[in-house]
C-alpha cells in the first residue's frame, strides 16, 4: 500500500485522512519503505510516520549517529565519537529520542562502550525531562556480558515512565556467584523504574545462584508486578511463595529460548497459608518440577478460582500412575482452567534405544479426569512414550472436547511401543469426528497409525472448518498411498491449512531412516495439498453451476409448456452421482452460492 498515490483531488479520501485515528490506523500497516516516504509528504504524515518508524528500537547505532556529525573512529576495536556532539546535535537526538517506546540493547560485544560513556558525560540536562532523554520509553530490553555493563550503562536509560523490563544477567553467573555489584544494580534499577509492571529475567543457568536477586526484584515491585518471565525451572519454592502474595500478580511463564538448568538438589516444596491475600489475580501459572512435587503442592496449597491456564514441566521420565494422579489433583483444585499443558522434559538426555510396552504408556484413559473435569479450549500432554488412543475412544473424548481450539495429543514420542496393534491408535479417519465434534479446532497435533484402513469407507467427511495447522505423527511407516492420503485430506481441509510431520529426527528412538521417511511422505502431502483442494473447490463450482442451469432449463420448459423430460432421467434435488471416485468434495466451510 503506498499513501503517495492519492491523488490531491481524492476529497473523501483526504477528509478521512485529516482524522487522526484514522491516519494512524492507515500508516500502521505500511512497511518501513513507504513509512519513510510517507515522512516527507506533509507535516501531520510525518509526526506519524516517524512515530512508527522510531517506536522500536533494537539497535543505538541509528540513534548515536545523530550525535556524530563527523562519523566515528576505531579505539580499541570499539566506536567512539571523532568529534563530540554539540548543542544541535543534541537537539536533533532528542527529536527522534522522544519517539522511542520500545528499546533492546545488546551489549555483548561491548562495541558500545566509548559511545555510552561520551554519552553519559555529555548528555544535557536542560533537554528531555530532566536529563531524560527517553521520555516515551515504555519497554526497555538490556543483555548485559558483565557487572559493568548493567550498573555502568544500563541505568542511562531507566526512569519512572517504564513498565516493562527485561534483563539478561552475565552468563559469568553460570561458574561463578555474583558479587554484591548485582544488589547494588537491582536496588538501582527498583528506584529509577518504579513502576514496572511485566518483568524478564533469563540466564542459562541454576536458579540457585541468582535467586535472591530475582526476590529482590520481585519484592522491590510488590505493588505494582503483573507478570514475571523466567527460564525454566526456575519456579523455586522461594519464588512462588513470594509471589503469592503480590496484590496484582496474574502472570508466571517461561522464557520459550533460554532453557534454565534443574537443580536435583532442590526440592519443589512451597508452604503457602491460607489467606484472602493469597494469589488475590492470578490467571496463569507455569512450574517446571517432578509431578509428584507438583501433586503435593496442589494437594497442600491454595489455588484461585481466577486461574485459567496451566502449565506442568518435568525434569525426568514420568509413569503412567503419576500422569494420571496429576490430572486427577490439577481436575479437582483447578476447575476453571481452560487451557492446560502436561509437558516432558526436551533437554534431557535418554537412552538411543528404548521399547516401552503398552502398559508402560500413558493412556488417553490416565486423562479422562482432565477431559472430564475441564472446559478445555487449549490442551497440550507430551510425553516420551506415545499415548494409548484406541480408534473406538476418539468419538468419546472429541465429545468431552467441544470447545477445544488447540489440541496437542503426544505427536512426536521419543520412543515407539515394542508391539501395538493398528487399533491402539486413532486413524486419519478419526479426522472426521473431530470435524463433526470439534468445530472451533484451528490446530491438531496427533499420533496416527494408518496401517490397514481403508479411507473409501468415510463416504461423507466432516471438514474441519476452522483447521490453520495439522500436525501428523505416528509409528511404523505410513501403510496408505499419498494419492489417497491427499484425497482424502482435500476433501476436510482448507487450501489454507498447512500439513507437518510429526515425527522428529532424533538420534535416539525412532531409525533415523524410518524418521526421514515419514518426515518426506507428509511433506510431499504438504506441498500438493493446496493445489488438489482448489481444483475440488473449482469442481464444487462447475456442478453447481451445472444444476443450476439445468433448473433453469426445467422453468424455462414448463413455461413453455413442454416437457422436463427431454432434459433426461437427472433428478436436480439429488446429490451427484455417489461414486467416490468421482465425487467431488463439498464445498468448503463458509463458501457461499455468492462466491459464484
Amino acid at each position: 500500500m503506498s499513501l503517495l498515490r492519492l491523488g490531491a483531488n481524492d476529497s473523501a479520501t483526504s477528509r478521512a485522512l485529516q482524522v487522526p485515528e484514522l491516519l494512524d490506523m492507515v500508516i500502521r500497516d505500511l512497511d518501513k519503505g513507504t513509512l519513510t516516504k510517507a515522512a516527507r509528504v506533509c507535516k501531520d504524515w510525518s509526526s506519524v510516520a516517524l512515530g512508527h518508524l522510531w517506536e522500536t528500537q533494537t539497535d543505538l547505532l541509528p540513534l548515536f549517529k545523530l550525535l556524530a556529525p563527523n562519523g566515528f573512529e576505531l579505539k580499541e576495536n570499539k566506536m567512539a565519537f571523532k568529534d563530540l556532539p554539540l548543542e544541535n546535535n543534541w537537539r536533533r537526538f532528542c527529536e527522534y529520542s522522544n519517539r522511542v517506546k520500545s528499546l533492546t540493547v545488546d551489549d555483548t560485544d561491548e562495541r558500545y562502550t566509548y559511545l555510552f560513556d561520551a554519552f553519559a558525560r555529555l548528555r544535557p540536562f536542560h533537554l528531555g525531562q530532566n536529563g531524560n532523554l527517553f521520555p516515551s520509553l515504555r519497554k526497555f530490553e538490556w543483555i548485559g556480558p558483565n557487572e559493568a555493563s548493567l550498573l555502568t550503562r544500563s541505568v542511562l536509560f531507566m526512569h519512572p515512565g517504564i513498565q516493562t523490563f527485561s534483563i539478561t544477567l552475565p552468563g559469568s553467573y553460570v561458574h561463578t556467584r555474583p558479587s554484591s555489584a548485582l544488589s547494588q544494580y537491582i536496588d538501582h534499577s527498583i528506584a529509577r523504574m518504579p513502576y514496572v509492571k511485566h518483568l524478564t529475567v533469563t540466564l542459562q543457568g541454576y536458579m540457585a545462584i541468582v535467586e535472591s536477586a530475582v526476590l529482590q526484584l520481585v519484592k522491590g515491585w510488590s505493588k505494582t508486578l503483573e507478570t514475571l518471565t523466567v527460564p525454566k525451572y526456575w519456579t523455586s519454592t522461594g519464588l512462588i511463595e513470594a509471589l503469592s502474595s503480590l496484590p496484582r500478580f496474574n502472570t508466571l511463564k517461561a522464557t520459550p529460548n533460554i532453557p534454565g538448568v534443574y537443580d536435583p538438589a532442590r526440592r519443589f516444596q512451597p508452604n503457602i497459608p491460607p489467606s484472602n491475600r493469597v494469589w488475590p489475580a492470578l490467571e496463569m501459572l507455569e512450574l517446571a518440577a517432578p509431578f509428584r512435587e507438583v501433586i503435593q503442592f496442589l494437594q497442600k496449597n491454595p489455588l484461585p478460582p481466577s486461574l485459567t491456564a496451566l502449565v506442568v514441566y518435568t525434569p525426568r521420565m514420568e509413569s503412567r500412575e503419576t500422569v494420571r494422579d496429576l490430572c486427577i489433583e490439577i481436575a479437582r483444585k483447578c476447575p476453571k482452567v481452560q487451557s492446560l499443558c502436561i509437558a516432558k522434559c526436551y533437554s534431557r538426555p535418554l537412552q538411543q534405544r528404548l521399547h516401552p510396552t503398552l502398559e508402560e504408556c500413558p493412556s488417553v484413559d490416565d486423562l479422562q479426569p482432565v477431559l472430564d473435569g475441564l472446559n478445555l479450549e487449549e490442551f497440550a500432554f507430551l510425553h516420551e512414550h506415545p499415548l494409548i488412543f484406541k480408534e473406538a475412544k476418539v468419538e468419546e473424548v472429541a465429545t468431552k472436547l467441544k470447545d477445544i481450539v488447540f489440541l496437542e495429543l503426544n505427536p512426536d514420542p521419543d520412543y515407539e511401543p515394542a508391539t501395538y496393534d493398528h487399533r491402539d491408535f486413532p486413524s486419519l479417519k478419526s479426522l472426521d469426528v473431530f470435524g463433526r465434534l470439534c468445530p472451533n479446532l484451528i490446530k491438531l497435533s496427533i499420533y496416527l497409525d494408518n496401517t490397514g484402513i481403508d479411507l473409501k469407507t468415510v463416504t461423507d467427511p466432516h471438514p474441519l472448518a476452522a483447521m490453520d495447522d495439522l500436525v501428523i505423527g505416528g509409528p511404523g511407516l505410513p501403510d496408505i498411498g499419498r494419492e489417497e492420503a491427499l484425497l482424502f485430506l482435500s476433501k476436510i481441509l482448507y487450501e489454507e491449512c498447512t500439513v507437518h510431520s510429526g515425527t522428529v529426527c532424533r538420534d535416539r528412538g525412532v531409525p533415523l531412516p524410518i524418521a526421514q521417511y515419514r518426515r518426506d511422505f507428509w511433506h510431499a502431502v504438504k506441498e500438493q495439498l493446496p493445489l488438489l483442494i482448489k481444483a475440488r473447490e473449482e469442481e464444487v463450482k462447475v456442478i453447481e453451476r451445472l444444476y443450476k442451469a439445468i433448473q433453469r432449463c426445467e422453468k424455462e420448459i414448463e413455461r413453455c409448456g413442454g416437457d422436463t423430460s427431454v432434459i433426461g432421467n437427472l433428478d436436480v434435488d439429488e446429490e451427484p452421482p455417489a461414486s467416490n471416485s468421482a465425487r467431488p468434495a463439498s464445498p468448503p466451510p463458509g463458501y457461499s452460492e455468492t462466491t459464484l
